[in-house]
């Protein structure tokens, strides 16, 4: 026997007492790594590949493990090298992920899998779309494929919109106010997420003929040290009816103070969390300039910097009365306002869009103004208290100027719903009716009737803006969480500034929440 068939031999019975172990990863995601498993801890596995070297992948991204051992017992048969004029036997084709890369194109990746749902659209309480897309991350040793996964952004579209329709009556030397309709609000929106912990918003709006950005803003949660943080052009955290959600205001508009001072929607950067559990809430912010800050409420201060904090809490919920939670809400607010143009302004409509303004300071020279507000919100069932005083305090040429209001509203909910609350923001929330207005089941959505009684000071100091007290009387109907009716009659008195007199409004509104 020759030495080349001695050695022939002895590897064939080497072969066949010592079997071969091969285990084959499969990814959830196709792609198929040969190797061996070093250790399964649970919720992560140890793989030893033959291209990649030793890697942990995290169990969610197994789909099986197959392990190979040849029959001890199965013959084993060396395979006789092809002669020289013959052709050696066809190589059975292996996945792309255990194909070499091909040094001409770059690294080897699987074929992108043949999707129908990158894009997916549904109703559920609006339209809502989830977008998936593909990813690969290489192996930058090997050019081999390492992991791949979905990134996805679910979220949601609406459309918020009210039109109005009013009618006036003027007396004591105020000039006639024309009736008239208007667009009061139309915006859309989308909202979503595309991480557990990363949230966006996207409000683009038209008021009064002009286009105008809402909001657009991503937050973070679970931050290190801030808790959550939202970044972008979004709500200056003061007075509550200037964060409540669309459609969650008693009347059509708020009231005289809170259109005076609440500044709208600015630049700025917040970082907000949940206090005592969930009996409180604490936001920290510092917000700027804002696109226009007229469009929705009276001041017209341009803030070169503004930092802001609001802090409220709940000492006492019950939630197990028989007769309707009861919740009692206290809120403070405080600003520092640094004018970019050293003026300040503010002034008011009598709690209608379509009004002209009745008070206004004009500009007055001052590099910035200071804010205080304090919050009260009694809920007894379908019954609700709510209250606000606030003051202002500009410095002007030496003398400070003291701007202040008030406003105290109540309402109760005839067809014996609650009005919601939104513990993580500290704010009522929106109305949902218990049952939607339906003739056939002859049902009829939620009513509720509303009082609110303001002042407004806007005359101190070098400001003569004029004062202001206004008596208001609501009635809003829900036909379901989508739509609402809205009937107000307000009577305003104005004494002093550049238009005193008495003012009568009648006004409706509908109103889409989608």
């Amino acid at each position: 026997m020759t030495r080349r068939a001695l050695a022939l031999a002895a590897l064939v019975v080497v072969l066949g007492a010592a079997p071969a172990r091969a285990d084959t990863l499969i990814l959830t995601t196709g792609e198929r790594l040969t190797g061996k498993v070093v250790s399964d801890e649970g919720s992560v596995l140890v793989f030893e590949s033959d291209g990649l070297g030793r890697i942990t992948v995290s169990r969610e991204k197994v789909s099986s493990v197959e392990t190979t051992v040849p029959k001890a017992d199965a013959p084993v048969v060396a395979a006789a090298a092809p002669a020289a004029d013959e052709k050696a036997p066809a190589v059975e084709d292996r996945t792309a992920s255990e194909l070499p890369p091909d040094k001409a194109t770059g690294p080897s990746m699987p074929p992108p899998e043949k999707r129908e749902d990158l894009l997916r659209l549904w109703i559920d309480q609006g339209l809502r779309y989830q977008i998936a897309q593909p990813v690969v991350i290489p192996n930058f040793y090997n050019d081999e494929a390492l992991v791949r996964e979905e990134v996805q952004v679910t979220g949601r579209v609406g459309l918020r919109a009210s039109v109005d329709a009013g009618g006036f009556e003027t007396s004591h030397g105020l000039a006639p106010v024309p009736s008239d309709a208007a667009l009061r609000t139309l915006r859309f929106y989308t909202t979503g997420t595309w991480s557990p912990t990363t949230s966006y918003a996207l409000q683009l709006g038209v008021i009064d003929g002009s286009a105008y950005l809402h909001q657009a803003n991503i937050r973070w949660s679970e931050v290190k040290y801030f808790r959550n943080v939202n970044f972008g052009y979004l709500t200056v955290q003061q007075t509550l009816e200037n964060i409540v959600p669309f459609g969650g205001t008693l009347f059509m508009e708020p009231a005289l103070p809170v259109l005076a001072f609440a500044p709208g929607n600015r630049m700025g950067v917040t970082s907000d969390r949940q206090l005592w559990g969930d009996r409180g809430s604490m936001t920290l912010g510092l917000y700027s300039v804002g696109a226009d800050p007229g469009l929705n409420f009276g001041d017209e201060t341009q803030s070169l910097l503004r930092p802001t904090v609001r802090l409220t809490g709940t000492p006492l919920v019950d939630q197990e009365r028989k007769a309707g939670r009861r919740l009692l809400h206290l809120g403070v607010s405080a600003s520092i306002t640094v004018a970019s143009d050293s003026e300040v302004r503010y002034r008011a409509r009598p709690e209608s869009f379509i009004a002209p303004y009745l008070l206004d300071t004009g500009n007055i020279r001052s590099r910035g103004a200071t804010f205080v507000g304090t919050e009260l919100v009694w809920m007894d069932g379908p019954f609700t208290l709510q209250t606000e005083a606030m003051v202002n305090r500009v410095s002007a040429d030496d003398r400070q100027t003291y701007l202040a209001g008030a406003y105290v509203s109540a309402s109760w909910m005839l067809t014996g719903e609650e009005s919601g609350y939104n513990k993580a923001v500290g704010v009522p929330d929106r109305v949902i009716p218990t049952r939607e207005f339906s003739m056939k089941q002859n049902t009829w959505g939620a009513w509720q009737l509303g009082l609110r009684y303001s002042y407004l000071d806007l005359t101190s100091g070098i400001a003569d803006g004029g004062r202001a007290s206004e008596a208001s009387v609501g009635l809003n109907w829900w036909w379901n969480r989508y739509l609402r009716w809205q009937l107000n009659y307000n009577y305003a008195v104005v004494d002093g500034g550049p238009t005193p007199g008495h003012l009568q409004v009648i006004q409706g509104r509908v109103q889409l929440m989608y």
